[in-house]
């Protein structure tokens, strides 16, 4: 949900898919396992898996995960040893549900941090200018925001708005998630499964971006979810005036056991 005023929501579901099992391949991400000290173990005493991906120079991603289950964080920062926080900063409850986001540069908070409920709808935001709290809005205040924007956009004529779409429609998608989709051979061992909501980006030239996990099951799980949506085929873009737009979508995912 970052950066709604520039982007189409589209926050609709698309039908629930259930997967059964294949083998995961490798990726190039470095694994740590930490105790419930948070200090490094060996793996059959760790409570938390961490993995590192540098996404550039500046720019080092760490997933901290409870060992066998869900996300607690994803962190963003500016260097490998994780001192200067910079970039997207998310958190989860013990349950795997994302319970707020923001963004962070040169290690403070920049631009707006959201807070959801367990059905992820915002109860508060806060917007910060390089770690100056400048915004801070109640869920009263959001709910007359959105009422506002609501009758604005009533009085404001539209016309072709079309949702953002799979080539194909409905089934085709279903068919690509069947067809791809990759039990992963971590969460087999380990007996997880289980029901996972993910978040994606349509860009205007019909390409994925931004995906985001909304409810985690377990690491494994996790990042074969985000594998197949980025690996999707382009997708038709969203229009709205008769322009492209980019569009939020969501998709749930039931993993089951073979």
């Amino acid at each position: 949900m970052f950066f709604m005023r520039a982007l189409l929501i589209l926050a609709l579901f698309l039908s629930a898919i259930n997967l059964h099992a294949q083998r995961a391949g490798r990726n190039n991400v470095s694994f740590y396992v930490f105790d419930e000290n948070w200090k490094g173990c060996k793996p059959e005493d760790a409570k938390y898996l961490g993995s590192l991906h540098k996404l550039g120079d500046t720019a080092y991603e760490w997933k901290y995960y409870h060992y066998q289950g869900p996300l607690i964080s994803v962190e963003t920062y500016k260097d490998k040893e994780a001192t200067i926080p910079h970039g997207e900063f998310i958190y989860y409850g013990p349950d795997g549900k994302m319970d707020s986001s923001g963004y962070t540069f040169e290690g403070r908070k920049n631009g707006w941090w959201y807070f959801y409920t367990d059905s992820f709808t915002l109860w508060k935001k806060e917007k910060y200018d390089m770690g100056r709290l400048m915004v801070s809005m109640d869920i009263s205040a959001i709910e007359a925001e959105r009422e506002q924007n609501r009758k604005q956009a009533e009085s404001e004529k539209h016309w072709g708005e079309v949702e953002a779409e799979f080539k194909g429609g409905v089934e085709d998608w279903i068919k690509y998630v069947q067809k791809n989709i990759r039990f992963p051979e971590r969460a087999r061992k380990l007996g997880k499964e289980g029901k996972l909501l993910i978040q994606f980006i349509v860009n205007t030239d019909g390409t994925i971006s931004d995906v985001n996990i909304l409810r985690s099951i377990e690491y494994s799980l996790d990042e074969e979810a985000i594998r197949l949506i980025r690996a999707s085929p382009k997708w038709r873009p969203a229009r709205q005036d008769g322009k492209l737009v980019k569009a939020y979508r969501r998709q749930p995912l039931t993993f089951q056991l073979p």
